[in-house]
């Protein structure tokens, strides 16, 4: 199931354009507990600017995370049942996360992070740009860390960032419709 573009860009990150530096920072970005600080100051953020309305914005993030984590790794990964580059000796990978055999496609890092950041996208809204760049930036640099590491193919984290953004988007909805269904203004 390789293809000239998984081949190509992945020969790229993860061989050609790499360094000691994005070696540390991509093993960092991959690593889920490295994120729990920014998590913490998003809740208390959420809490602090809206009130009892943050239990349903948490509980929507959760399900965000939650869908996001069980359609690609409970349900898509067993059924397409891809190999991990990291097991391809062919592809002579850098592999500096662990590399499981759960399988490769698609990415659940990129589902989750890309749900997280759409869902705040559309929480705090267009016209807050910086926040929109931050939310986008964060969650692709999360993808590429995958591809980086060795653990993923570029399709991977496309097709998993993709599937992230529409669960964020679907949760986000629920959320509104919730809101005015509960009139938690």
């Amino acid at each position: 199931m390789n293809n000239a573009f998984d081949s190509f860009f992945y020969h790229l990150i993860n061989q050609v354009l790499t360094n000691s530096v994005l070696d540390y920072l991509m093993v960092k970005f991959s690593d889920k507990f490295f994120w729990i600080p920014l998590y913490i100051l998003m809740i208390i953020l959420i809490v602090k600017k809206y009130g009892k309305l943050s239990l349903l914005i948490i509980f929507c993030l959760g399900l965000t995370v939650l869908l996001a984590d069980r359609i690609t790794s409970g349900w898509i990964k067993p059924m397409i049942k891809r190999e991990r580059p990291c097991h391809v000796a062919a592809l002579h990978p850098r592999v500096l996360d662990p590399c499981n055999d759960t399988g490769s496609m698609p990415s659940s890092h990129a589902a989750n992070h890309f749900g997280i950041g759409v869902f705040f996208i559309l929480l705090y809204g267009f016209k807050r740009k910086k926040l929109v760049i931050f939310w986008l930036a964060w969650a692709i640099a999360i993808a590429y860390s995958r591809v980086y590491c060795g653990v993923h193919y570029p399709t991977d984290v496309i097709v998993g960032g993709t599937i992230g953004a529409i669960i964020g988007w679907s949760c986000f909805k629920l959320y509104e419709l919730s809101k005015k269904q509960l009139r938690w203004n």
